[in-house]
């Protein structure tokens, strides 16, 4: 018997949201390693994507590319899941999944939710209404995060419809999710 093969993709689990609005001169482009050593004034978030474009530089496929909110976002048509993008980050806050987990959260941020709320306007506040309007117990709120268990989830985007600030992302459009809310 043959086996299926299935896609792999990667996802970021940060939507962006959390950029400041200065600016870093000088640093180099393409370079997130850069901007954590130097401690630049990129995010005020300190789980949030630096948007330097590390993984963009290592995505031999150009299927990643950074934002209007200043993360990394991956076009799930193009990507195969390689995971060099993910070896980029430094912050490890890209991962390789299967196609058919398409819901995930985009944020990993451990802070409390009055914190985030402060340091990033798409952030992961922990109010648990993605776990009470999951049907099938796939998630938990775990550091102060949502987390997804993909053994369970059937992928209904019941969590990405209710989330409040558009946290939980569905890849593939399918799902609508809500605009966040500051």
């Amino acid at each position: 018997m043959a086996r299926v093969r299935k896609k792999k993709v990667a996802v970021v689990q940060c939507a962006g949201g959390c950029r400041r609005q200065t600016e870093n001169s000088g640093l180099e482009r393409n370079n997130c390693q850069q901007i954590l050593e130097t401690k630049a004034d990129a995010v005020s978030c300190e789980y949030g994507c630096l948007g330097g474009g590390s993984c963009v530089e290592a995505c031999r496929l150009e299927a990643i590319h950074i934002n209007d909110r200043g993360a990394a976002e991956v076009d799930p048509e193009k990507c195969v899941g390689c995971g060099l993008c993910a070896k980029a980050c430094p912050r490890g806050l890209i991962r390789i999944t299967t196609e058919e987990y398409n819901i995930y959260p985009a944020c990993v941020s451990e802070d409390a939710g009055a914190q985030t709320r402060k340091n990033c306007d798409t952030g992961c506040i922990a109010c648990g209404i993605c776990v009470r309007n999951c049907p099938m117990g796939a998630i938990s709120i775990e550091n102060n995060h949502a987390v997804i268990d993909e053994e369970k989830c059937i992928a209904c985007g019941m969590c990405a419809v209710k989330c409040p600030r558009g946290v939980i992302r569905d890849y593939n459009g399918i799902f609508t999710v809500r605009e966040a809310k500051v």
